[in-house]
């Protein structure tokens, strides 16, 4: 009998990864009453205007985890309690120069982003569970405790790096968010792992090793000078730079290190085919607990995300045309 009902469960699954993503609907759930013209400017507040006070010191503090994660909350800290974090990354391995680099998933402004909607629990989240994500998933740890100094340093950084924009203002702005690679190419288009692994060598072996295993820094929880792609000890399976799409982003305006958005090294095609092939599934990573329950509405869930027996192997590596409304 459990053999029949899992069964007609997974097959519901399979049925159901047929809807496609539509940004409409993302749009409807995710509106937030304000409209506002306002243009923006990109800013990256001055450190020399940080108060000498509490609030200061836990901006400070909150900079120092986003650079030095591994070296507070890493797998090798002394404390086992401040054991958070399972790999030794850094948040700024991804949100880059401390969460200030334009298109590198930048925190200028975020903290007036928040409370919203995200799809992938489909529900309204702080910036706490948003930071907490981060921790289960690009991390491949634990929660940090919501009245915990590290939440609130982490947290006050942030607030820091957004002031004076406005609350509920901020989708708009240029350079919070990452730069889509061309939208037209994926439709029709598989990324190519092979190809992606001519480029892998070329241009990300040098510093991320030739099996992904980054360089790591001399001494116990002091991180990596550049991080692991994949292995035991980097982003899990639930992480957003799983997601070929979403690593295609980022690796275009960003990679190789000193590569911009407006003075790419890589083409499109190219950051497409790279992030295929450190995502293939021949290169292990973690995976995530629950990862079942990502997504749970067809219609806003992103094209890119694969889990085997519930996507098909096109939501890994598209063409995704067909899951784009």
């Amino acid at each position: 009998m459990k053999k029949i009902i899992a069964a007609v469960t997974l097959s519901a699954l399979c049925v159901s990864s047929s809807f496609a993503f539509d940004a409409k609907v993302l749009k409807e759930h995710s509106d937030t009453g304000y409209k506002s013209d306002a243009k923006l400017e990109y800013k990256i507040p001055d450190e020399k205007n940080i108060p000498n006070n509490e609030f200061g010191e836990l901006v400070k503090y909150g900079k120092e985890l986003i650079v030095h994660t591994s070296k507070y909350i890493g797998p090798e800290v002394e404390d086992p309690k401040m054991r958070y974090a399972g790999n030794n990354l850094n948040c700024q391995s991804c949100h880059l120069d401390a969460g200030t680099k334009p298109y590198s998933s930048s925190y200028i402004g975020i903290f007036a982003a928040f409370p919203q909607y995200g799809a992938r629990g489909n529900s309204i989240g702080t910036l706490a569970d948003r930071i907490n994500g981060c921790m289960e998933r690009s991390m491949n740890g634990k929660k940090l405790p919501l009245d915990s100094k590290e939440m609130k340093a982490m947290q006050t950084y942030m607030y820091w790096l957004s002031q004076g924009y406005p609350v509920g203002g901020v989708d708009k702005l240029e350079g919070r968010s990452l730069s889509p690679i061309d939208r037209k190419m994926i439709k029709t288009q598989a990324a190519d792992p092979v190809k992606g692994k001519v480029v892998y060598e070329q241009q990300c072996a040098s510093c991320h090793g030739a099996n992904g295993e980054g360089i790591k820094n001399d001494g116990r929880a002091n991180g990596y000078m550049y991080p692991p792609l994949w292995g035991k000890d980097t982003y899990n399976k639930g992480a957003g730079m799983y997601r070929v799409l979403k690593a295609a982003d980022f690796i275009k305006s960003n990679m190789p290190l000193g590569a911009t958005k407006e003075t790419p090294v890589l083409t499109d095609e190219e950051a497409y085919n790279v992030a295929a092939f450190i995502n293939m599934d021949s290169n292990f990573r973690p995976d995530k607990a629950d990862r079942i329950n990502d997504f749970p509405l067809e219609d806003v869930k992103a094209p890119d995300v694969y889990r085997p027996n519930i996507e098909t192997k096109e939501n890994q590596v598209g063409p995704f045309g067909k899951f784009i409304k």
